[in-house]
């Protein structure tokens, strides 16, 4: 099992940053931190782990459903009044297949499809499902943030709380994700289970699904180690015996700055990055 220090990032692939980004800013309460000509990277107030947004042009494949981002609101009402919002002004930032309120695994949520391809979510969860078991559902900030910060709309996204992933076998997964990758398991329903590092309070929702999408490299999540020392061993030694633990493609190491980094594939198909602390 490797040891991390958290998990420090999510990947996603757009279009076309100039579509995308208003959605994230102008809808979500994300902040670009810094912009580069076709990559993003964003943090939501609230939230330490950052979106990566990479500009895949006009050919970008559209993503599934399932393969999404939440963001969390303080309330039930707010999940609403989100709604409304966004109905009203979609044709200004072009979003589709916007859902009406909705409750699903303990969660009462909208979702939205942005121009650059993807879905996202805007959720609320009452607190209380932690004392059930439901880690994820617990409070994902300590000071929650004033509607001077986000005026005018009705609803305040509190914090980013998830990424998405699918899989092809719940259970096999489940001993993937602990056993290699030293996450733990937040909660899990049936056909779903809620992956997290034990250090931060976001997750994965990963879905079994068959047939299902498998996504390009682009689209993965970041795991930090605390050393470039370790990141080297953990590449050596998924070389040496990565296919015995379900590592199915293994990236070049790569330095930069100092920090080595390699990406590869799990069991599913669904790609990580390993990087080190700098």
């Amino acid at each position: 099992m490797i040891k991390t220090t958290g998990l420090i990032a999510g990947h996603y692939e757009c279009r076309s940053l100039d579509d995308t980004l208003p959605v994230f800013t102008d809808l979500l309460a994300m902040e670009v931190i810094e912009r580069k000509p076709d990559e993003a990277m964003l943090k939501h107030p609230n939230t330490d782990w950052r979106l990566i947004v990479h500009a895949g042009g006009p050919n970008a494949p559209e993503k599934g459903f399932d393969n999404h981002y939440g963001f969390r609101v303080g309330t039930h009402e707010e999940v609403e009044a989100a709604w409304k919002y966004i109905e009203a002004h979609k044709e200004k930032y072009r979003l589709t297949k916007i859902t009406k309120p909705q409750s699903a695994h303990f969660a009462y949520s909208i979702y939205f499809r942005e121009p650059g391809g993807n879905h996202l979510e805007i959720e609320y969860y009452n607190p209380g499902g932690a004392l059930h078991g439901r880690s994820h559902t617990a409070g994902h900030w300590d000071n929650p943030l004033t509607s001077d910060r986000f005026p005018g709309r009705g609803y305040l996204p509190q914090a980013f709380t998830h990424g998405t992933l699918q899989c092809d076998d719940v259970e096999r997964s489940r001993r993937f994700y602990v056993e290699v990758l030293g996450l733990e398991i937040a909660a899990g329903f049936n056909t779903a289970q809620y992956i997290k590092h034990p250090s931060t309070p976001w997750y994965i929702v990963v879905l079994q699904r068959s047939p299902r999408q498998y996504l390009a490299p682009v689209n993965r999540f970041t795991l930090q180690m605390a050393s470039t020392a370790q990141v080297e061993e953990a590449h050596r030694e998924f070389a040496a015996h990565g296919r015995d633990s379900g590592i199915t493609e293994l990236g070049m190491l790569e330095s930069a700055n100092g920090a080595a980094n390699f990406i590869f594939s799990d069991l599913d198909k669904n790609w990580w990055e390993l990087t080190a602390a700098t």
